[in-house]
């Protein structure tokens, strides 16, 4: 059982303003709401596959993008802080790739407190299997952001602990939360509810450090919005930095003028330095 400890911890404040975005933001509703009508339209066209299950959970479904046979996959994961969101609020970023030649997949997932973050953490290695199985893919990029960020990040190193085997050509983390355990000291761990364990073990950042020193890295392009926090930044970088450090190869991309919940509308700007870096290292 995981209860007691990590619901008396004392909010820090300086941790919470980094990291605990829902008042720094108070427009974010209205960002949801823009992201969601778009996201609508492109999910009312007919080539769409919606809700393609791949899982016992109630929201253990994906969405398929499709632009035809052979074409490179991007698996790309909504965030929300593993408490909110679903992947409908992500649709409309899925046009532009489509428009390139790229499929995209956008699986969803239970969110706390109906599963741990480590059970998320499952799922979306579920998801992943799936359409490695059934799409078989010859070349896939996986991606997040926020929470996202980290499940995509957990796949990726997923497949350097097996030794680099794996379909996983690349791997983009855009405004990702690459160490958890400073949010035990912040009001989001209140819905979370994490140990000092949990939080270590779903950390990116520790687990890349524990890998073997010979372990390959897929690439990796570290996204963050040039209006975040210092700390969604310094996630960024020490994810870099570290990945660089083990061999692998890495770029840091900060986005001018973009914050925690903007950045995504680069991705689906045709004419964005963002979307054509990722575009380029997708395909």
């Amino acid at each position: 059982m995981h209860s007691g400890p990590e619901l008396s911890r004392t909010i820090d404040d300086t941790l919470e303003a980094e990291f605990a975005l829902r008042q720094r933001h108070p427009e974010r509703g209205e960002v949801y709401d823009q992201h969601q009508r778009r996201s609508a339209e492109l999910r009312g066209r007919d080539n769409c596959r919606l809700d393609v299950r791949y899982g016992p959970g109630p929201r253990c479904l994906l969405d398929i993008f499709p632009a035809g046979d052979d074409a490179p996959v991007l698996f790309f994961i909504h965030g929300g802080y593993w408490r909110a969101l679903d992947k409908s609020y992500v649709s409309f970023i899925a046009e532009p790739f489509c428009n390139a030649g790229i499929t995209v997949v956008m699986p969803g997932y239970d969110l706390v407190p109906a599963v741990r973050v480590g059970g998320i953490v499952d799922q979306i290695r579920a998801a992943f299997a799936w359409v490695v199985d059934h799409m078989a893919p010859r070349r896939i990029v996986v991606a997040g952001h926020s929470a996202g960020g980290q499940l995509a990040a957990m796949l990726a190193l997923d497949q350097a602990a097996n030794g680099g085997r794996g379909p996983i050509a690349g791997f983009i983390g855009i405004s990702g939360a690459f160490d958890l355990r400073p949010l035990l000291q912040t009001s989001i761990n209140h819905d979370l509810k994490m140990s000092d364990e949990e939080a270590a073990e779903a950390s990116p950042l520790l687990r890349l450090a524990q890998l073997p020193p010979a372990a390959p890295l897929t690439p990796l392009i570290g996204m963050v919005g040039g209006d975040e926090t210092e700390g969604f930044k310094q996630w960024t970088a020490d994810l870099v930095t570290s990945w660089r450090g083990r061999g692998g190869v890495a770029a840091y991309c900060e986005v001018a003028g973009r914050n925690h919940f903007t950045i995504l509308d680069g991705l689906a700007d045709a004419d964005s330095e963002a979307l054509r870096a990722v575009l380029a290292f997708v395909a």
